[in-house]
Order: C-alpha cells, then structure tokens, then sequence
C-alpha cells in the first residue's frame, strides 16, 4: 500500500493540472519514489513518472518519445496492477491512457481531462479559488486549460544544466580513475 501525503499529491496535481508543467511532475513523483529509501522500477511511482513523461514528449510533437513512455508505464499497471486511487485518480486513467498511447500518432495533443477524486479540485481550488467566481467556474476553466508556453512546454532544454553536466564529469572521473 502506498502512503503518499496528501499535501505532495497537491502540488504534483497543481503542476499536472493548472500549470500543466510534466516536467515539474516528474521531478517531484521521483522524489517522493527516492525518498522512500527501498524502490524499485515496479513501484507505482515511476509509473505515474512514467505518464508524465509521456505527456511531457507529446505535448512536444515527440510521439515516439511519448509512445515510449505510455508503453512502458501500461506494461508496468499490468504487471502490478496498481490502486491508481491512491494517488487521487479515478479507475477510468488506466483506460484513457490506453486510448492515448493508440491514437497518438494521429490526434494532436490536447491536455488530458483527468479522472481525478474530489478532493484533488476541492484542494487545487483553495489554491487558486479566488481567481474564480464560483467552484464550477473554476471547474470548467480546467476544461480550457492548454499551458503553450514555452518555457514549460521546452523545460527540460532551457533548464541550466551546469549541475548535471558536472556530476556525469565526476562520474566519469572516478570510473576512469577505479580502472588504472
């Protein structure tokens, strides 16, 4: 059984939802993944990683990137068959991503309107409530909702890399340095 706190689950429905930032989802579903100290590639997280990045390359017209990832994380719920509920989806995701990964290569990308609990609208609109006149204004605004810009849509290429660039060196130093 996964325990993932409400509150991370919040903020990763904030970025899948409202600011439609896969990257960020990513980011933040891998750490909740590491931190639980024992993972594996079976836990339920890097299938949820594994939507996201899917996501993340067909908003990018990328489809076998996104194919890729949609792939792998179908093979990984039917392999485990993971309670998708308790990440605050409803059962119907498995089904819209199967429909997804099929017509990927011919539906251009449109934000998924995903089947998430009450809670998760309840929550985001105490966020952003205020912005809004009413919870069903809110509520038909993220039917709407296609986040275009580019410095989310190309995060992973305008991100400052300096710090990934260095650990690879590092790495690959001391492999380097271990064979002599």
């Amino acid at each position: 059984m996964i325990r993932i706190d409400k509150e991370i689950l919040l903020q990763f429905f904030n970025e899948l939802i409202i600011k439609q930032d896969y990257f960020e989802c990513h980011e933040i579903m891998e750490e909740v993944w590491k931190d639980k100290g024992k993972f594996t590639k079976g836990d339920p997280e890097v299938f949820m990683v594994l939507i996201v990045t899917g996501e993340y390359h067909y908003r990018r017209d990328n489809v076998i990137g996104a194919a890729t990832s949609y792939k792998r994380a179908l093979k990984l719920y039917e392999q485990h068959r993971y309670d998708v509920g308790e990440f605050g989806f409803k059962d119907e995701l498995v089904d819209m991503l199967r429909e997804r990964y099929i017509h990927l290569a011919d539906t251009p990308f449109v934000p998924l309107q995903y089947p998430v609990e009450d809670w998760v609208y309840e929550g985001l609109y105490q966020l952003h409530g205020a912005e809004f006149e009413s919870y069903t204004a809110f509520t038909l605004s993220l039917l709407e909702r296609f986040e275009k810009d580019e410095t989310i849509v190309d995060k992973h290429k305008l991100r400052d890399r300096e710090e990934v660039i260095e650990a690879r060196l590092e790495a690959l130093n001391r492999k380097l340095m271990k064979r002599k």
